[in-house]
């Protein structure tokens, strides 16, 4: 922890901007993951239905990741994200203040755009300003900054609506309108992220990678086609996010129609579930320096299982609030050793494309997997959806340690090579 400690104080100031701009967002997206799905049950609108407008939600961001990272690489990474997190803060503010069908396709297909340009975005923003020794650090501090700020929105998001029922009794009765005022503090934070955003860096930070390095990295896993080795990291993405957009949006529902719980322990709930999800974020850099990226990566990814399926057996709200912890903190330890690996591996000219890849087929998968997901739960249970998402994982994992444990294998003498030459002069 020292050592991650210190490491934060040499991060520059051009991340530590887009750090800020990211812990406000993240607060205002934590307010929508727990509260925007019980507001549209409110309204009147089914689990199928808000299966579909979450799904059009991310197919939208899937479509808009292929142009948005051709725009990243154009102009630059931080035009990127200011578009993406405007477009966000009006898509949600249109949600948070509609309830027609119509105004709310069009607020899915405006956030859907948003999240598709930041996802391309700050990746490889990171990578470009920060030197080589701290990357694992930041990828890890990006990651869990998110689950930290969410920890707090869960909190909040749990009592805003009594408080506003508190503030105005005549709310007391009305979910609804509770709701939806507690979903506009969220559009708060979300517009509020964009002063920070603004002082981000325009330029990334040149740093020539090691000649046998910046030669071999691509070609160790996938030959001498970056397409192919996309093709790869996108297969292995899209069959988590398929697995996710099975169960991962209805967890507020899920603990609610299959548990039992309140909205102020549903908010509970949620903020525990970041908690131990940014616990297992930050520790991923020393995950993966005892066992590698691909190793870390599947090791995380397998630890997750058991817990969903005892979510899947039992309805006690003290069992299944510890196994949506601990699914949460091994599931996404998991992410930044991912990012790190495909932005170490793909060539610098290709990566705002290879997170657009990765970012649409991830969209994509959830997408599909929504449209009929609502459907499932409706009419076959949760527990369903989640033996249906275990399988997916299972089999992401599998592929992703086949794919690119030979990459981290020749990765390791490469880097003795390398280091030999420098202690000799």
């Amino acid at each position: 922890m020292n050592q991650m400690l210190l490491m934060m104080r040499t991060f520059p100031a051009a991340v530590r901007r887009l750090f800020a701009a990211q812990a406000l967002f993240g607060i205002g997206m934590g307010v929508f993951a727990v509260l925007l799905n019980l507001y549209l049950r409110s309204i009147g609108f089914s689990e199928e239905m808000i299966g579909r407008l979450l799904a059009f939600q991310s197919l939208c961001a899937a479509i808009a990741s292929i142009p948005m990272g051709w725009l990243a690489d154009q102009t630059t990474r931080r035009t990127t994200y200011l578009l993406g997190l405007t477009l966000l803060g009006a898509g949600f503010t249109t949600l948070a203040s509609s309830r027609e069908l119509n105004y709310l396709i069009a607020a899915v297909v405006l956030a859907g755009t948003g999240n598709g340009a930041m996802m391309v975005s700050v990746q490889p923003y990171l990578q470009e300003n920060s030197r080589r020794r701290q990357r694992p650090y930041i990828f890890s501090v990006s990651f869990t900054l998110m689950w930290v700020t969410s920890i707090l929105a869960g909190f909040i998001a749990g009592w805003l609506p009594r408080l506003f029922a508190y503030l105005n009794p005549a709310l007391a009765n009305i979910e609804a309108d509770r709701l939806q005022y507690s979903l506009w503090i969220g559009v708060f934070f979300i517009f509020i992220a964009l002063l920070p955003a603004q002082g981000m860096s325009a330029k990334a930070r040149s740093e020539k990678p090691a000649p046998a390095q910046s030669a071999s990295y691509s070609g160790n896993a996938a030959g001498s086609n970056p397409w192919k080795l996309i093709a790869r990291f996108s297969l292995c993405n899209a069959l988590i996010g398929f697995g996710a957009g099975m169960i991962v949006p209805y967890f507020n529902l899920y603990f609610r129609d299959w548990v039992g719980a309140s909205i102020p322990q549903i908010g509970m709930v949620f903020a525990m579930g970041q908690f131990g999800t940014a616990l297992g974020s930050i520790s991923s850099p020393f995950i993966a320096k005892r066992v590698g990226l691909i190793k870390g990566v599947t090791i995380s990814q397998l630890c997750s299982l058991p817990f969903m399926a005892l979510m899947a057996w039992q309805h006690e709200l003290w069992l299944c609030s510890l196994c949506f912890i601990f699914r949460g903190a091994f599931m996404n330890m998991c992410t930044p050793m991912r990012q790190e690996t495909t932005m170490e591996i793909v060539p610098e000219r290709h990566r705002a494309r290879a997170s657009a890849a990765e970012s649409m087929s991830w969209n994509l998968a959830w997408a599909i997997a929504m449209f009929f997901s609502g459907g499932i739960i409706k009419n076959y249970g949760y527990d369903t959806s989640l033996y249906i998402a275990f399988a997916c994982y299972l089999i992401s994992a599998t592929l992703y340690y086949h794919f690119f444990h030979p990459w981290e294998k020749l990765k390791k003498p490469l880097k003795v090579a390398i280091a030999k030459p420098s202690a000799v002069s």
